[in-house]
C-alpha cells in the first residue's frame, strides 16, 4: 500500500516520482529584438489542446529565452528523435556561438533554419512546432506560457506506418538517463 507523505522533508521521493512522468526533451528557439536566435533545451511542455493546437511551456524566469519571448513572444520547438540524445544537453548555456556551415546557420555547431520572423530550429529535427507565445504565469522560478501553434514539421518516419502503430517518438527526459534536481 502506498502512504502519501508531504513533498516538504521527501525531496528524493518527489524528485523520482516528478521526473517518472513523461516528458520531452525538446529543443526552445526564441529571437531577440535584435534578431539573434536562440536556442535551449526545454523538458516542461505539454500539449493543452488539439483543436486549435496549443502546447504549454514552463520557462526558466532568469533565461535569455524567457527575455526574448517577453520582448517579442515568438517561439519554436524542436523536438528530437532518439538517436539525438547527445542534443538533450546541447543548448543549455545561454551564450551559445553562432557561425556558417555551408551557407547554413549554426548555433552552438548544429545547423539552424529559420522561420518566416528568423525563430531557430535545428534542421535535423524529429518534428517541429512554430507558433506565437502568450504569457499565463509567472510561477516564481518559471513563467508559463501558451505556445499557439501554426506551422509543423516532421521527419519523413513520423508518418510511416499507421496512426495506431505511430512508432517513431521524440526524446523524452528518461531517455537520456539524466539526473535532474542533483
Amino acid at each position: 500500500m502506498l502512504e502519501l507523505v508531504t513533498v516538504h522533508g521527501n525531496e528524493e521521493l518527489t524528485r523520482r516520482v516528478l521526473w517518472s512522468i513523461p516528458t520531452m526533451l525538446g529543443v526552445l528557439g526564441t529571437v531577440s529584438d535584435s534578431g539573434s536566435g536562440h536556442l535551449m533545451n526545454i523538458s516542461w511542455v505539454a500539449p493543452a489542446t488539439a483543436t486549435p493546437l496549443r502546447l504549454v511551456a514552463s520557462v526558466e524566469s532568469d533565461s535569455l529565452s524567457q527575455a526574448n519571448l517577453s520582448r517579442k513572444p515568438l517561439f519554436t520547438l524542436s523536438l528530437l528523435s532518439l538517436e539525438q540524445r547527445a542534443l538533450g544537453r546541447a543548448f543549455v548555456k545561454s551564450n551559445l556561438e553562432h557561425g556558417r556551415e555551408d551557407a547554413v546557420d549554426t548555433i552552438a555547431g548544429h545547423r539552424v533554419l529559420a522561420d518566416a520572423s528568423g525563430v531557430p530550429y535545428l534542421e535535423r529535427a524529429h518534428g517541429v512546432f512554430c507558433g506565437s507565445a502568450q504569457p499565463l504565469r509567472d510561477l516564481g522560478s518559471h513563467c508559463l506560457w501558451l505556445l499557439g501553434v501554426d506551422l509543423v514539421a516532421g521527419a519523413p518516419v513520423i508518418l510511416e506506418g499507421s496512426a495506431s502503430e505511430h512508432s517513431s517518438r521524440a526524446l523524452g527526459v528518461f531517455d537520456t538517463r539524466m539526473n535532474y534536481g542533483r
